[in-house]
């Protein structure tokens, strides 16, 4: 077979490759909007009372003071798109971390954010009379922002990636040490606040109203579409930084924006919901699994829908699922992801052998 007849075979392979991921991304799009539209409607008619779908969307177009109205419009509604946005923020930002820094098992708490919200949030809980004069949620967001800042600022000095693994895992190990001894030391009478911190920390969203989601909603949907634009430099990073520095990039630069747009995703979402594990580490491996695709600008688009999925999904197995009790969507984004995340770890151990 000659050049000139591979050539058009080539042109039609090059060519079918975006029209494949696009049907790809758009299969997976509606299978996480038919999750979230199943766990929307559970989330809105299942609870104390329960609500018929007649019922519930008789409520939702009401703006009256009767309990139906209250309680679709006021507590469910805005939990329920406080998980959506929390959780798609979390599945891009696990993509922005993981193809810049070429590392699989790339997680926001490699940055600190998580354990310096924490930090902030035990000190309100245990020592409010030294804490600032600041709601918890935004002593949190700022904490977690400073600590992740301090982080991509000293790591940013340096080309190599493995420089940031290990600047966030002091800044992590830091943080959680001093929170550590924040709790171990508190006085007796403040102990009973540890409930409440714990439940705080391991990520929860049972306390989202309309308020939260406008403070969150401002950080975390305006990045979503930069983010896909910044998806062709992660395509170049993923290249390595010699290939990148041929192509007119500065990698270290590169990765300094994008480690503060995955922290502009990040700290909102942990402040006013908590750390919820796993949703940034495994979306983007499912998003890649099922676009069977590297490219970040779909996987971008993919991971932000199965984030989306995944966290609604746990919110509502926790409020529901041990009803009245309700367990925290951290600790079931865990107990779901545990078993995928091994898996992961095994595959990529394998591969490197």
């Amino acid at each position: 077979m000659t050049t000139a007849d591979a050539a058009p075979g080539a042109d039609a392979t090059e060519e079918g490759e975006p029209r494949r991921r696009g049907v790809g991304l758009a299969w997976l799009a509606v299978v996480c909007l038919v999750a979230i539209a199943v766990c929307a409607l559970t989330q809105l008619t299942r609870g104390e009372p329960s609500l018929s779908i007649a019922e519930m969307i008789d409520a939702a177009q009401r703006s009256g003071d009767d309990t139906a109205s209250f309680l679709v419009r006021e507590l469910r509604a805005p939990r329920l798109i406080a998980g959506v946005v929390v959780g798609a923020a979390l599945g891009a930002a696990g993509v922005l971390l993981q193809d810049s820094l070429r590392n699989p098992l790339a997680d926001p708490s490699l940055l600190g954010v998580a354990q310096g919200a924490s930090f902030a949030i035990a000190v309100v809980a245990f020592y409010p009379e030294i804490a600032p004069p600041l709601p918890t949620p935004v002593l949190a967001l700022v904490s977690g922002t400073a600590t992740g800042l301090l982080v991509v600022l000293v790591a940013g000095r340096v080309r190599a990636p493995i420089r940031l693994l290990l600047s966030g895992a002091v800044a992590a190990a830091f943080f959680g040490t001093i929170t550590t001894v924040i709790i171990l030391l508190a006085p007796v009478e403040r102990q009973a606040s540890i409930a409440g911190y714990q439940r705080v920390v391991t990520g929860s969203l049972s306390t989202m109203d309309w308020d939260t989601v406008w403070r969150i909603a401002p950080w975390s949907l305006p990045a979503i579409p930069i983010m896909v634009v910044s998806g062709r430099v992660l395509n170049v990073l993923k290249l390595g930084d010699d290939v990148a520095v041929t192509m007119g990039l500065d990698p270290g630069r590169a990765r300094v924006v994008l480690m503060l747009m995955a922290m502009a995703l990040v700290a909102p979402a942990y402040a006013y919901v908590g750390p919820v594990a796993f949703v940034a580490l495994l979306s983007p491996h499912i998003a890649r699994g099922a676009l069977r695709s590297s490219d970040a600008r779909p996987v971008l688009v993919g991971a932000a829908c199965v984030g989306a999925a995944q966290l609604v999904a746990a919110d509502a197995l926790g409020r529901l699922l041990l009803f009245p009790t309700e367990i925290p969507a951290g600790i079931w984004t865990i107990a779901i992801a545990a078993a995928p995340a091994m898996w992961f770890v095994g595959r990529i151990r394998r591969a490197v052998r």
